[in-house]
């Protein structure tokens, strides 16, 4: 037995199971569609109750288990937030409450003139003297704070001491360190030479508020939003400002996403608009555009169910799910049109029983196959490390299913509907019954009322098929033929390979915050000059989180050695530590014979230097140091490869020492995403395709389609990976979504291509790949065309999570579409498989694809 007649056995089996359905479904639609409509309600209606949402970037883009999260747990515990007395930034633990004003001349000029210091002084009060009225207390700077000797600690209060301006007076201000300050990040848009500041057009300060206790964590936030409502009255004449708070980049986040949503309700008529036009043809009887509109209800009630079964069980929507409604609109559009397209191939004058048995049984394995690589692709997904991704491709999964049950439950029972409506000879807006054209004009009604008014049920498949169905496939069939046609395709296809391979080799990794927010948003300026004038500059802290004899002299160098090895990494800055050990080392309090002595000199020391106070802790008995922390700082790690790279070798500088030691920075929880970006996609999506591979054997199971689906699939995915480098994309969490779900669409149309060559009959490969096109053609066409329309009001998104979806589906369904009605039939006109029993009668035509004496019989 051949493997085509393996495949044929194989899908007869598969077929008989939707044959069964067909024929249930054509004797019950009205039950059918009625407990379909009760479920779908009842889903959504119970969890839309539940719905919550989650916004906090830090939890839905850290990699759920990341190390970041267990050391934070551990430094907790050790040192305690000192907001509230002695405050010193390099010491943050956890994402700290905080307000940054950036403030520039508006003519780019140098900031660094005594009449500029003027106005970087009044903007410094304007934000000190903004006030928050809350239960009758009014609180301004001053009242929610961070503390530091009973003084308000902000980042840049030197700006404003008499020494700083002495040395502007004189402009010799070193740079970067200034009066044992490191003073690098607070200029951007710098120009320095010989340690001297010699220019900068802008100056950052920072505002540190307290939050060391519930109280004064609540104070601080009320503060916050204070802060960020009345940044927008301050006017200069000479400088502009920007400015963002803590809570800014969630909450601009959520904002930009949830205004988009809009777009959701233009897109939904959009689609019934185009479900319309493609379906619209024949007459008044045979006439199919209810049915397109029905496609596009199932579909909408699949996207509402999914909403509401997944809220029910607790799992939260993430914005990023906003982009769910548009894929899922032309996934139920593409099963439409392969449904009625297998009707179309039924014999019409079989009964409708008959022809719904057909249509299931071609039909619904057709459509199985490609919902359930779509449904694995987006399954595999939902095992990401981040919670973000994670959720997305549960809402996503579930509503793929819900949208291919609909289609079986409420599309099919209506198409039963309007069968009995074409047989009944009923017309498709009135259900009146009606008379064909050529007898209304019989009886003497006018021909423009005939027209609107007459019809008959369909004698061939071309009676049920609009011109959007027709044409295409008409085209294709007559192209295919010509040789010079199939060079050129193949030339074309070589040359898309090669600039795909140089496009993924190219790639850069990364997210700029500037991008996620819209263009108009006060984050989006601040962003964006942090990313392109300042210099991002980490601490990163050395933490002993066990007791250690530091008084011992071979501790004391191994611990210099390790930072030393630190700061010979390239990522990290060879001049400057801050070390309490060193310090006190040198000063004259150090005590060093014994353990005793060592602790009871330290206390002297750091009574003197409350700097290095909160990086060393005692014991309950105060004779022993049970933790502490050294810290060494970042060169500028601007980039998000960099800060990735930085934090991974600082970590195995930190697990190589011979004593428990973590290396440890709040901006961690950042830069996690950053290091596992490229592994976990890597990861799931080639487990995505080892899965899909498998679920092709089983629905396909026929050597020479495997290979073009695998094969046609990693092209795809190679075409998008490439492709994104030139349309400025950058592989992060957010296009790690949007790859994974192209993963399901790079199989969708080749497996209906392939699905149609291997079912079809036909006595050549010619003939096979003509009748493969005369079935899949139009819906492959139509359903990539649908999916792109259903996309493209995403052009005018502000937000970048849209902007970013929209360019990744139009590269998907493109490449998707050529490889399916292109490449896949010039390869099957050479090489696809055809059985002894169908070559036996006439050899392959080297002409054209049908002769008369060819004609394709539809399998019934």
């Amino acid at each position: 037995m051949s493997f085509t007649t393996f495949y044929k056995h194989h899908e007869e089996r598969l077929g008989r199971v939707f044959e069964i359905y067909g024929r249930l479904v054509s004797r019950y639609p009205m039950v059918i569609i009625a407990v379909c409509l009760s479920i779908n309600c009842l889903l959504f209606g119970i969890g839309i109750l539940y719905l919550e949402s989650e916004t906090d970037t830090e939890v839905l883009y850290t990699p759920r288990g990341a190390r970041v999260y267990h050391d934070k747990a551990r430094l907790d515990k050790l040192f305690k937030d000192k907001s509230g007395s002695n405050f010193y930034p390099h010491g943050i633990v956890g994402l700290n409450k905080e307000c940054h004003v950036i403030v520039q001349t508006k003519d780019g000029s140098n900031i660094l003139t005594p009449s500029y210091m003027e106005e970087v002084k009044r903007v410094d009060t304007f934000v000190r003297n903004i006030s928050q009225l809350k239960n009758t207390t009014t609180s301004t700077f001053s009242d929610v704070c961070a503390l530091r000797n009973g003084a308000c600690v902000a980042s840049g209060d030197f700006l404003f001491t008499a020494k700083f301006n002495k040395h502007i007076l004189a402009e010799n201000v070193s740079f970067p360190i200034f009066s044992r300050k490191v003073i690098s990040t607070t200029f951007g848009n710098v120009k320095s030479a010989n340690g001297t500041l010699d220019f900068s057009s802008m100056i950052f300060l920072r505002y540190y508020l307290r939050q060391d206790t519930t109280e004064a964590s609540v104070r601080s936030a009320h503060w916050e939003r204070a802060f960020i409502d009345v940044m927008t009255s301050f006017d200069s004449a000479t400088v502009s400002i920007a400015y963002t708070a803590s809570l800014s980049k969630d909450e601009e986040l959520s904002k930009n996403i949830s205004g988009d949503l809009k777009f959701f309700a233009l897109t939904i008529l959009i689609m019934l608009v185009y479900a319309s036009c493609a379906t619209s043809g024949g007459n008044c009887v045979s006439e199919r555009q209810n049915l397109g509109r029905a496609s596009v209800l199932a579909t909408c009630l699949a996207i509402a169910s999914s909403l509401g079964l997944l809220s029910a069980l607790g799992v939260k929507y993430v914005e990023i799910a906003g982009i769910m409604p548009f894929l899922v609109l032309g996934i139920g559009l593409d099963d439409m049109f392969i449904l009625m397209s297998c009707l179309a191939d039924a014999e019409v004058k079989g009964s409708i029983e008959e022809r719904i048995m057909h249509t299931m049984r071609t039909g619904g394995v057709a459509i199985t196959i490609t919902s359930v690589t779509d449904f694995l692709a987006f399954a595999i997904g939902a095992t990401s490390v981040f919670l973000g991704v994670q959720n997305f491709c549960l809402f996503t999964g579930t509503a793929i299913i819900f949208c291919y049950l609909n289609q079986l439950a409420f599309f099919m029972p209506c198409m039963v509907i309007n069968e009995r409506r074409v047989t009944a000879g009923r017309h498709c807006g009135t259900c009146l019954r009606t008379k064909s054209r050529q007898e209304l004009v019989a009886d003497g009604h006018s021909k423009c009322f005939a027209l609107c008014c007459g019809g008959e049920a369909p004698r061939k498949r071309s009676d049920n098929e609009g011109p959007l169905e027709s044409l295409p496939k008409l085209v294709l069939q007559k192209a295919l033929t010509n040789v010079v046609f199939k060079v050129c395709t193949i030339i074309v296809f070589i040359g898309y390979l090669s600039a795909a391979v140089y496009g993924c080799v190219n790639l850069k990794e990364g997210l700029l915050l500037s991008n996620i927010v819209d263009k108009s948003s006060y984050y989006h300026t601040y962003a964006k000059l942090i990313e392109d004038d300042f210099s991002v500059e980490i601490p990163v802290a050395f933490t002993f989180t066990s007791p250690q004899s530091y008084h011992d002299p071979t501790l004391q160098q191994k611990i210099t050695d390790m930072l030393a090895t630190a700061r010979r990494d390239r990522l990290v800055n060879s001049d400057i530590e801050i070390n309490w050990l060193s310090d006190y080392r040198a000063s004259p309090l150090y005590q060093g014979t014994n353990e005793s002595e060592f602790v009871s000199g330290l206390k002297q020391f750091l009574s003197v230097r409350p700097d290095h106070a909160n990086d060393v802790i005692l014991d309950d008995t105060g004779n022993k140091i049970k933790a502490s922390r050294l810290y060494v700082i970042s060169n500028d790690v601007t980039s998000t490869t960099d800060q990735g790279e930085m934090m991974t070798n600082v970590r195995r500088i930190a697990d190589n020492f011979e004593i428990p030691l973590m290396a440890y920075s709040y901006w961690f929880f950042d830069f996690e995403q950053f290091a596992a970006i490229l592994p976990n996609t890597l990861k799931t999506m080639g487990i995505a395709i080892v899965v899909i591979c498998v679920m092709t054997i089983l629905f396909m199971p026929h050597p020479f389609l495997i290979a073009c689906v695998t094969v046609t699939m990693t092209t795809i995915l190679l075409g998008v990976c490439g492709f994104m480098y030139y349309w400025d994309m950058t592989l992060s969490t957010v296009t790690m979504v949007e790859l994974i779900m192209c993963i399901g669409f790079s199989v969708d149309s080749s497996a209906h291509m392939c699905h149609a060559f291997i079912t079809v009959e036909g006595n050549t490969r010619a003939a096979r790949v003509h009748a493969a096109l005369e079935r899949a053609g139009g819906p492959v066409l139509n359903a990539a065309l649908s999916s792109i329309i259903g996309v493209t009001l995403l052009i005018f998104s502000s937000s970048y999570i849209f902007r970013t979806f929209f360019k990744m589906m139009i590269l998907v369904f493109l490449f998707g579409l050529a490889h399916a009605i292109f490449l896949l039939p010039i390869i099957f006109s050479k090489f696809g498989p055809i059985s002894v029993q169908d070559n036996k009668e006439v050899p392959e035509s080297s002409g054209q694809l049908l002769t008369t004496e060819q004609k394709v019989v539809p399998k019934i």
